[in-house]
């Protein structure tokens, strides 16, 4: 069911509920601007994008050793074709140079898996991350609902794939998002901007 398809369908129910249970009150928060905003965003970024670094020289690193590789292979090749040695000399050196060649995609083999276990890594910890921040937004708009009496909060911020947000209309009053920003940065450090 579409993102869409649940908005209208909560709120069918709430309209047909409406009667029975009383009044329904309807808010809104951004939630694009609330974690755009949540100090906390900002160190899970600057996170993973650290881990985005250290994986970067890490893989530097496994470049230049691997070009050094290659260069000694090259440097066998040559060899191989080296008329001043003997003939028992260049077969040692084709002896050395497939072997270092051998290294060569072992090298290049195991560059490939690092970078994809580093990849997995980081991707499953920016998952990890991400999820807890919208465990915290989740449960800030929930103490703002309730605090409010809120009935039903909708997200204003996403785009839905026709380009149309989830809500198209909602009274000023009803907007929640300054008040989630202000319960989620109420844990700031001081001095942090």
């Amino acid at each position: 069911m579409t993102r869409r398809m649940q908005v209208l369908l909560a709120l069918a129910i709430l309209a047909a509920g409406a009667g029975n249970a009383g009044e329904v009150k309807i808010a809104v928060v951004n939630g694009s601007r609330v974690l755009k905003e949540y100090f906390k965003t900002e160190m899970a970024d600057a996170h993973i994008q650290q881990q985005l670094d250290d994986y970067t020289a890490e893989r530097d690193k496994l470049l230049a050793e691997h070009r050094k590789l290659k260069q000694d292979f090259e440097g066998l090749r040559a060899e191989t074709q080296n008329k001043a040695l003997t003939e028992e000399a260049r077969e040692k050196k084709r002896e050395q140079a497939e072997d270092k060649l051998t290294e060569v995609i072992e090298y290049e083999n195991t560059i490939r898996e690092k970078a994809a276990s580093r990849k997995k890594q980081i991707e499953t910890e920016g998952r990890k991350i991400h999820a807890e921040l919208a465990k915290a937004v989740k449960t800030a708009v929930q103490g703002c609902a309730a605090k409010g009496g809120y009935t039903l909060v909708l997200e204003s911020g996403g785009l839905l794939a026709n380009g149309l947000e989830p809500v198209l209309y909602a009274e000023s009053g009803a907007d929640l998002t300054d008040e989630v920003i202000r319960i989620l940065n109420a844990g700031k450090p001081q001095g942090k901007e």
